[in-house]
């Protein structure tokens, strides 16, 4: 070959890639989709936090009663040498009743731990004081349990001891609590006893009976419960209880000090809260038919005077619990001395007189006022107003018009922040309701029933006076109802139940935490963190079945450690003794303790690791809790998106739209084939998209996995000052491109492009899913043949797409002949891994690799090396695939090998160890005719298998002839005809990996990412069907799949898929293979939601994986029937938490969830919506709120950027993310230290405002066509994609990991439409102008830049060189593509001449050293 010369430059571009070393991100938990309206959207995340992780693992007294998670155990109660004994005045125990209520043998225990307060010893950094409610049984108890703080702020008891309540007559019911500003504990006294009832009746309330023991009386020791009553009523007074109580330790007197406040009214306190204030102090109330209640000091700090109120609502909507206004009735003033000299013997005849209603109205004198105890008619007795305030506060609030209709008022907690109170309420039943015959004629409340409950916000004024109130969240009855173990859950799974306290966190934190006290609207109860800057909620505790979670308080010590409390009450309350004595069984015990300690820095957020629906036997009888907390930046992220099919992003340029050789639209099928010349292709399928950074310029690359010819687009983005992405917008008259379309036509067109992964030189590596079958096309007699059935309707998936591939030359089933589909669409053409250059001006450079085999490519993963690439196969009964490069960076010399595994366990989708088969060695160059040329039946001989004898048999051969059995075509007797075996092993990669002994049994092997902290790889299976059976079919006996082959995996059917890890050496070789995380299957009970197949809360059908190594987390996106909504979750691979980040509408599948680590200095997750209503549920696209059928492609996030000195329990890592797009700097010291400092800049910035050399090279070549016109033009894009890959590597590009520094244009003259089109008569198919191209000779152009002059004269020399490396390079190439193929097949073009042109080096911006040439420039 003649080599012509000319003169030449040089370029060193380096992606400077930081060592980035791990953080931690916490996502929240996206609930799973029950309702209509969810299913038919997209939920995602709205928030993250990225920071320090910290793992989270229980102590040793956790590990004891079986709890799962970091919950940190104190104690158990009611068990030997724990608190929770039942005292009596005396401080003897109280003894259980014996029969018909006498006095027992068996002292009473509590297990029924309710609220606490962590406060801090004065004088002492060493101890701090918990004081704990016990809340039932009567006489209840508060204990103090003395604490030691260790140096790493953990806890632990010193001793424990009951609080002395004596002088105040004991402790009643005490229930929620509160720390006061002035740190003590603020107690209460739930249900108080009805003073009425008390004095008019000779048989005592229960919780009278059950108090009475604290004074020694027990009523069966007495003749008559007149005789009991008698007695009681010496040593008690109603009006003893239903108080607030406070609580501190006394450092002189080295005990608590206790006292109850009377100002500030008696009802069945729940709790109460002191403002900041330190005047305004709020009660709840908890029963039925109770009111709210606020304390005004006359004196800060100073409760024993002040003036007392009841809330009265002003409803203005019903909807979501409602939104009131509020307006206070006064009760009147309060005196603590006054009362406290009263308490013990006023009587309710002292305060009230009474009536008996007389046909629902009242006597005249006599107020009507319904209430927790009932409808009465009362009359206050005159001068009594105090007392009546503050010792029958809700009777009095009634008596005087307040509303006393709520039901359960539960926790309250001020956030400061927004000035605002949040309270629960349990449920909203009995007087909520509307009741238009009400007794005494108020009806304030006015909602729907929901027995669920809400959590409702309170606005206040500057004076913290609360004005107006609407509910925050609320749970739901007829919604998200999944099955229990015992106790069906009634309440929606993934929304509050019968909210009971409640805990604000401030500062960064700014989370609500929601506890639960539920008896079967969850069965599990459970912890909620909910974020009040995004409304994102998601468990971090449950509770063993049965109990109640109580005490969630937040406190931290001098020592700025912070601890997260929560207690559990009652165990297995009401549950049968069948469940408490299970053999996952814990103990009847209550539990105390926490989570923490964490050391919180200024301004940082923390977030709790998200759990599941306790579904499993383990998890109902345990305490169930985070492992997992972050604390770091809170950043609102959320799902941003950046198009939809159909969409025109630039004049002429439609998102999605299907294209033939000439450019212009393919007209589009229907389910049955039947062409629309009068509807234009548009795909609603977008799966890979990449994002891209060239300089200052951003890409969002899509590929559209079908109709075929498939379509890819590149969008141009943005990004605003917070780092929110979006579509650049096309500006009217401006000549800046932000959109075009990848062609792909020189290549034969690109057929079912799935998932994909960016290569170490920054170009985007796709694929050709679901090849078609040569041997189908080779053996075809008719059209149909090659669609593998008689009808459209019974054609193959590959075999339908195989036909659609004629839409490329106008070719359409029914209008062509088979002769005409055999010549234009050839089988070998397709089934490749492809690769993408982006260039800076939107133009592209693909090309396809032959060389990395043919199957249905799921995906290629190039791994650090840059000559290790893993290939994965999608279908059934496939492969797993490696190749090895010769050169790193040069994807087009070098060998090919296919997975043998042997299994070594079949629990949690097995174990293997894998070696690997030799298929064969190879250069692309060889083979680019031969794809082209070759048929089925030049590469083998067939042969029908034998009967089989036994099932065990299926698949004997004739001699001579070697069995496999892959990709769903059944098995097969072939034999490799002679010299063929180059060509069998990359054009027939899966069929020949079987022959030799390859396993080929695997379903839908799908993504697959790399993580380099561990050195594995993650890849996904979508299904453990058929041929990964032990001679089955989706759990039936079967030797379809396993016939023909090797047998070697054996495992149970499982159709929700598993994710796999293998192991790595050093070489990058894969050695070992073991399941990572399953799938659940589910058709009833504890996980199951109707019309989902897998568990709720674990994966299905996993496809797309992406390691994220900054945060040492798998994303994993579901590809799935199994699941109504596909998901997308985060994986913890440290805690194995998943995580539901991402949900996509009804039909739709979740494609490309890829992690980018730093895009411009921020990182994102690309999602894509591909399909909605396509493989399910079509005829919701209907429906009013549909999401629409239009495909979407966007990013989640964007999240902070993560890299040197970052750190996560230790580990680090000098390994960038996969996908990392941070700044590219020039190479060379003496540029780098010309480049300033950039540090305040972003790597847009930095790079628009640097120039460099840049050599200017062009490549023209003559050959002379010897094959289709077809053949020569995609030969010419070989060359250009060749060349272009030579210049990056010369030029330090591939080394640099920036091959986009070598800027090319590819010019060679088109084929056009080979065969007259089918659509000349539609007005949007007619082609415009000459589209054969230009008929000068081709060329490669390319602008290669440098970091400084030498280096850029230094590579212009070598590449003039006659005898150098890169005009080595292009003879060989040339005089490869020339010569005879297989059998002596002629080439399709003969080259026969080259010229080596190039510019001296020219300083430009980098902006222009990054656009390709326009055209020929010598």
């Amino acid at each position: 070959m003649a080599r012509r010369a000319a003169a030449c430059a040089a370029l060193a571009a380096i992606v400077a890639l930081a060592g980035v070393a791990q953080a931690a991100i916490h996502f929240p938990n996206v609930p799973f989709p029950f309702s209509d309206k969810e299913k038919h959207s997209v939920l995602a995340i709205n928030h993250a936090i990225v920071g320090q992780g910290h793992l989270l693992s229980t102590n040793a007294a956790g590990v004891e009663n079986k709890m799962q998670g970091g919950f940190q155990l104190l104690t158990r109660t009611a068990m030997p040498g724990t608190p929770g004994d039942v005292l009596d005045v005396n401080g003897k125990p109280v003894m259980k009743f014996g029969p018909n209520n006498t006095r027992g043998s068996t002292p009473d225990s509590s297990v029924n731990p309710d609220a606490q307060s962590l406060i801090p010893r004065k004088g002492d950094p060493n101890r701090a004081d918990l004081f704990v409610h016990f809340e039932s049984p009567l006489p209840a108890s508060l204990y103090h349990l003395e604490l030691a703080v260790a140096g790493d702020g953990s806890l632990s008891i010193i001793k424990s001891s009951p609080v002395d309540f004596s002088a105040w007559g004991g402790v009643w019911t005490p229930c929620a609590g509160s720390l006061s500003p002035w740190g003590s504990h603020l107690g209460s006294e739930e249900y108080e006893p009805d003073a009425r009832a008390f004095y008019a009746s000779s048989s005592p309330a229960s919780r009278v009976r059950d108090f009475a023991r604290y004074w020694g009386l027990y009523p069966g020791d007495f003749n008559s419960s007149a005789d009991y009553m008698t007695a009681v009523r010496k040593v008690m007074s109603p009006y003893m209880y239903g108080f607030v109580t406070e609580t501190m330790y006394d450092t002189a007197r080295k005990a608590p000090v206790v006292k109850k406040w009377y100002t500030l009214g008696r009802v069945a306190v729940e709790m109460a809260l002191v403002m900041p204030d330190q005047k305004t102090v709020y009660i709840t109330d908890d029963g039925a038919n109770v009111g709210f209640f606020m304390f005004k000091a006359d004196k800060a700090a100073d409760l024993t005077k002040g003036r007392l109120y009841a809330a009265k609502f002003n409803q203005t909507s019903p909807d979501n619990g409602g939104s009131f206004d509020i307006t206070w009735v006064e009760l009147g003033r309060v005196d603590q001395d006054a009362i406290a000299a009263v308490v013990r013997n006023v009587t309710f005849a002292d305060i009230f007189d009474t009536a008996a209603p007389a046909a629902g109205a009242c006597p005249a004198g006599y107020k009507a006022v319904k209430h927790s105890y009932g409808e009465e008619c009362l009359q206050l007795k005159e001068g009594k107003e105090m007392w009546a305030a503050a010792l029958e506060t809700r009777r009095y609030a009634a008596y005087l018009g307040a509303t006393t209709e709520w039901t359960k008022w539960e926790g309250i907690t001020y956030d400061s922040k927004r000035r605002k109170l949040y309270t629960a309420i349990t449920e909203m039943l009995q007087g909520t309701q509307e009741e238009p015959t009400r007794f005494g004629g108020l009806d304030h409340i006015r909602i729907p029933a929901n027995p669920c409950g809400c959590v409702y916000t309170l606005d206040t004024d500057a004076s913290h006076t609360a004005t107006r109130m609407y509910a925050l969240t609320c749970g739901s009855g007829t919604l998200g109802l999944v099955a229990g173990a015992v106790v069906n859950n009634t309440c929606h799974i993934e929304r509050i139940s019968n909210p009971d306290n409640v805990m604000y966190v401030g500062g960064g934190i700014d989370v609500l935490f929601i506890a639960e006290d539920s008896d079967n609207g969850h069965e599990n109860n459970v912890m909620w963190q909910y974020d009040l800057r995004s409304g994102d909620m998601h468990r971090v505790l449950s509770a063993p079945v049965g109990a109640e979670v109580t005490g969630t308080g937040w406190f931290t010590l001098p020592n700025g450690a912070s601890y997260l409390f929560s207690n559990l009450q009652h165990p297995y309350g009401g549950y049968p003794a069948a469940v408490i004595n299970a053999p996952e069984a814990t103990g009847l015990g209550g539990y105390i303790g926490y989570f923490g300690p964490f050391k919180m820095g200024r301004g940082e957020a923390l977030g709790l690791q998200a759990i599941p629906t306790p579904s499993d036997a383990a998890s109902k009888h345990s305490v169930t809790a985070s492992k997992k907390a972050v604390q770091g930046t809170w950043v609102p992220s959320t799902y941003h998106v950046i198009g939809r099919s159909g969409q025109e992003a630039e004049a002429g340029v439609v998102l999605g739209r299907n294209l033939d050789a000439t450019g212009h639209p393919v007209a589009s099928y229907d389910d049955q084939l039947r062409v629309n010349t009068s509807k234009e292709q548009i795909s609603n399928s977008p799966d890979f998209s990449s994002i891209t950074s060239v300089c200052d310029k951003t890409f969002y690359t899509t590929q559209f996995e079908y109709d075929n010819p498939a379509s890819m687009y590149i969008q141009s983005v943005e990004q605003d000052a917070d780092g929110v992405m979006s579509a650049a917008a096309a500006e009217e008259g401006s000549e800046d491109v932000v959109a075009s379309y990848v062609d792909w036509s020189s290549w034969g067109g690109l057929l079912t492009p799935c998932a994909g992964s960016l290569s170490p030189w920054a170009t985007r590596i796709g694929s050709e899913e679901y090849e078609p079958d040569a041997r189908a096309f080779a053996e075809a007699t008719s059209v149909e043949s090659i669609g593998a059935g008689a009808t459209p309707a019974t054609f193959t998936y590959d075999g339908s797409n195989a036909l659609k591939m004629g839409r490329l030359y106008g070719l359409y089933y029914g209008n062509g002949s088979l002769a005409q589909f055999k010549e234009l669409v050839k089988p070998y053409l397709y089934g490749y891994i492809t690769e993408t250059k982006i260039q800076y001006d939107l133009s592209s450079v693909p090309q396809k690799h032959y060389l990395l085999g043919r199957v249905a490519t799921e995906l290629a993963l190039v791994m650090p090396d840059k000559r290790t690439v893993y290939i994965t196969d999608d279908g059934a009964n496939v492969g797993f695939y490696k190749f090895i490069a010769d050169t790193p960076g040069d994807l087009s010399c070098g060998s090919l090998y296919a997975l043998k595994v042997t299994q070594t366990d079949a629990a949690n989708g097995g174990q293997f160890r894998v070696d690997w088969i030799w298929l064969a060695h190879g250069t692309q160059d060889k083979l680019m005719t031969a794809a082209s040329d070759l048929t089925f039946a030049d590469i083998f001989e067939t042969a029908a298998p034998l009967a089989p004898t036994a099932a065990a048999a299926a698949g004997t051969c004739p001699a001579g002839f070697k069995p496999t059995n892959g990709g769903g075509r059944s098995c097969e007797c072939l034999k490799v005809k002679a010299g063929m075996e180059m060509y069998a092993a990359f054009f027939e990669t899966r069929r020949y990996a079987g022959i030799l002994g390859a396993t080929t049994e695997f379903s839908k092997w799908e993504g697959i990412t790399y993580d380099p902290h561990r050195n594995k790889l993650y890849t996904s299976i979508s299904d453990v069907r058929e041929g990964m059976e032990d001679f089955g079919n989706r759990g039936a006996n079967s030797s379809k799949w396993d016939g023909c082959t090797n047998n070697d995996v054996r495992l149970k059917y499982n159709r929700c898929g598993c994710v796999y890890a293998l192991d790595l050496d050093g070489t990058f070789n894969a050695y070992h293979m073991a399941g990572l995380v399953c799938g659940t299957p589910t058709s009833s009970g504890l996980g199951w939601v109707s019309g989902n197949r897998c568990h709720m809360d674990r994966i299905a059908s996993p496809d797309n994986v992406a390691y994220m190594p900054e945060h040492d987390t798998l994303i994993i996106g579901e590809d799935t029937s199994e699941h109504q909504n596909d998901v997308i979750w985060s994986y913890d691979l440290t805690t194995q938490a998943l995580t539901r980040i991402f949900t996509t509408p009804y039909g739709s599948e979740t494609t490309s969830p890829y992690w980018y680590g730093d895009v411009n200095g921020h990182a994102y997750i690309t999602a894509t919506v591909q399909h909605p209503y396509g493989e399910s549920d079509s005829s919701k696209a209907n429906e009013t709120g549909n999401y629409g059928l239009q495909g979407t492609w966007g990013v989640v996030g964007p999240f902070p950027v993560y890299g040197t000195g970052a750190t996560n329990g230790g580990a680090t890592t000098a390994a960038a993310s996969v996908h990392y797009l941070g700044r590219r700097a020039l190479g060379g010291s003496a540029a780098m230290a010309s480049m300033g400092d950039y540090d305040d800049m972003t790597p847009a910035e930095a790079c628009a405002g640097e120039e460099s050399y840049v050599v200017q090279l062009q490549v023209s070549y003559e050959r002379s066509a010897m094959g289709r016109p077809v053949d020569v033009e995609r030969l010419d894009a070989y060359v250009c994609a060749r060349i272009d890959n030579v210049l990056a590597q010369l030029s330090g590009g591939i080394e640099a990991s920036d091959a986009t520094r070598v800027a090319t244009t590819c010019a060679y003259p088109r084929a056009g439409m080979p065969t007259p089109g089918l659509l000349a008569a539609a007005s949007w198919a007619m082609p415009e102008g000459d589209q054969a191209g230009a008929a000068e000779g081709p060329a490669v152009i390319a602008h290669v830049q440098f970091a400084d002059r030498a280096t850029a004269k230094a590579f212009c020399a070598a590449v003039m060189d006659a005898a150098g490396d890169f005009q080595a390079a292009v003879a060989d190439l040339m005089n490869t593509l020339s010569e005879p193929h297989a059998d002596g097949r002629p080439a399709a073009a003969a080259f026969t001449s080259f010229l080596v042109e190039a510019s001296s080096p020219k300083r430009m911006a980098r902006t222009d050293a990054y656009v390709p040439p326009g055209g020929k420039i010598f």
